[in-house]
Order: C-alpha cells, then structure tokens, then sequence
C-alpha cells in the first residue's frame, strides 16, 4: 500500500532495535527473515551490517531519566503547559519536526508512559515545551508533578508525512488545525520558517478566546487566520470552504499539515485533495501508543493489502490512509 515508507529510528543511536532480533526490521529485507537485499529507503547506512557490527543484538533503548519542571501553567482548567529542564543532548535532539517524549510521575509505574508532542525545544536553555490535556487516568498522574518529571526520549514519529514537511525550501505550507493537536504543528512551523517557507495557519480557537499556539505562531512568522473550521467533524464550514479555496488559489501551497484527531484528518485532507490533487499532505499522529518501540502492537493499523503499519515509528503517507476515494479503490 504505501509508497513511502520510512522509519523514523533508522540511522538512529537506537538502530538496529529490538524489531531486528525477532525478523521485524521496518527497513532490512535480511533482518525480516529474507535471502536477498532489498532495503526499502536507503539512508547511507547499512541496518544489517550494523546488527552485525553489534554481535546480532539490538542497540541499547530508551530509558526514562528525571528532570526538573521550571514552570507548569494552566492554560484552561483541563490544559497544562509544562516546561521542562533536560541535558542538551535531549533538548537538541528533541528540536525536530514530530519529537516527542513519554512522560510519567516518577513513583508510578511504567504503565503510566503518555505521549506527548514536542511544542518547543529551547537548545540555547535547554528546556523542552509540552502541553497536555487533562483526559484519563495517565494525564491526571501527569498533572500531579510539580517539581520533577520522569522523561523517556527521544522519539520523532509524531508527524506522519514529515518528509514532505523537512523538504519544503522557499515554498508554502498550509496548516489547518484545532485543539491540543497543534502543539506539534508549532516546531513544524518554526522549522519551515528557517528554510524560508510561507506558512499560513488556520486555526481553529475552541473553547478560549486565544488558542495557546496563536502567539507562537505569528512570533515566528506565520501568518494566522482564526475561524471556526467544522461542525464536530462532519463538514467544513461554508466560510471556511471559501477561505481554504481562496488560499489554495492565491499561494500554489506545496504541503498541508492537518493538525486535529483522525476525523478531522479525513475531513480535511479529503476536500482539499478534491480541490488540488497535487498537493502533499502530513498529519499529526493520533495512535495509541504504548511503548513506542513497535512492540507493543497499540499504535497498528493495516493498510489496503493487509499490511501492519506501526505507527509509533513508522512513516507512511497520510493521503493513503485518510484519503477516502483511495482506499475505496
């Protein structure tokens, strides 16, 4: 099914994995119980040969490490913005398009692991901006820190179709989102500020008079439309519809980034797709996830051919999976 795919580890201190002991390798035919070479996108580096080079094992993995919080703010009565003191290694390698860490209260068990979306990655102080909502059990563990936090990263999955995103030079992105879903769309933009990108951001304020990302994003340059986007994900609204048809038409947009939950995804890369057949899309990643590690199976899915797609690491093309016509076909 997908055309693209990519793994977001490989190449990484953390490649091979543990999915390279056990025939499960995203990218090495061989290290997937093959005969033949025949590595799906080819980086420079050889995956066998480093499983090889490390006597058959996988590389050491993630492990949780505790840092301080310098600030935890209530944005809304359910959204906490943390700032988090970490080592530069973190903060540097956390400054990239889709980072993202597992966060848990150091006296609780693994089982508390929640994903959370880098918003921003200050390398010059070294402190990390996440912002969560207040949900479930594992968010109200969350809220509970005050002081320190246990942190496990990094990770770098948490946009799919980030390639599209990171090979965008002197050109223009559209992003359209609503919700806590924004905050990874935040060091995206930023990124694509620095290639000398024009990036024009619709958003969607919910429930607050200024939704948490609005000033971030006209810092770094963009510029921002408010409006209210759809009705509970089941159509766009008329004025939006005139707004994205006029925008479409008046910057040539090379990339969309949808920042919302699955539905919304579907809503809008759908209509937009009907309008512009050309244009690439990435999503922010909704999957569950448990591990992170492509374990656990949580954050699967399967593609037209049955394929098993782990989302946690893997990349794929977002117009393959929400893209309606597509799959029907």
């Amino acid at each position: 099914m997908f055309r693209y795919i990519d793994c977001a580890d490989y190449g990484s201190e953390f490649c091979p994995c543990s999915l390279a002991e056990r025939g499960e390798c995203i990218i090495c035919s061989q290290l997937k119980n093959q005969k033949f070479c025949d590595c799906l996108n080819w980086k420079g580096t050889c995956v066998y040969q480093e499983f090889i080079w490390n006597n058959e094992k996988s590389k050491k993995s993630r492990e949780y490490r505790k840092f301080r919080i310098v600030e935890k703010r209530y944005l809304r009565e359910d959204l906490i913005l943390l700032k988090i003191k970490v080592n530069q290694g973190l903060a540097r390698e956390l400054c990239n398009i889709g980072a993202f860490v597992f966060l848990k209260p150091e006296r609780d068990i693994e089982a508390y692991s929640t994903p959370i979306s880098i918003m921003e990655s200050d390398i010059i102080n070294n402190i990390i901006t996440v912002v969560f909502k207040i949900e479930g059990v594992k968010t109200k563990a969350l809220k509970e820190c005050d002081k320190e936090i246990m942190v496990k990263g990094p990770y770098w999955n948490g946009i799919q179709g980030k390639k599209y995103i990171e090979d965008l030079k002197n050109k223009s992105c559209l992003i359209i989102g609503r919700g806590v879903a924004l905050a990874p769309a935040v060091l995206a933009a930023k990124k694509m500020i620095n290639n000398k990108n024009n990036v024009y951001v619709v958003l969607d304020r919910g429930r607050s008079e200024e939704h948490f990302t609005e000033s971030y994003f006209k810092s770094y340059g963009c510029v921002v439309k408010p409006t209210k986007i759809c009705n509970m994900n089941k159509y766009i609204l008329d004025d939006t519809r005139e707004l994205l048809q006029h925008l479409l038409k008046k910057w040539n947009y090379e990339v969309v980034l949808s920042a919302g939950n699955d539905d919304f995804h579907r809503l809008i890369l759908n209509y937009i797709h009907n309008l512009d057949p050309y244009i690439k899309f990435a999503t922010v990643n909704n999957s569950t996830m448990c591990c992170g590690e492509g374990v656990c199976g949580s954050c699967q899915l399967r593609g037209k051919n049955n394929e098993i797609i782990k989302t946690c690491k893997q990349q794929f093309n977002p117009l393959e999976v929400f893209g309606e016509e597509l799959n029907s076909k």
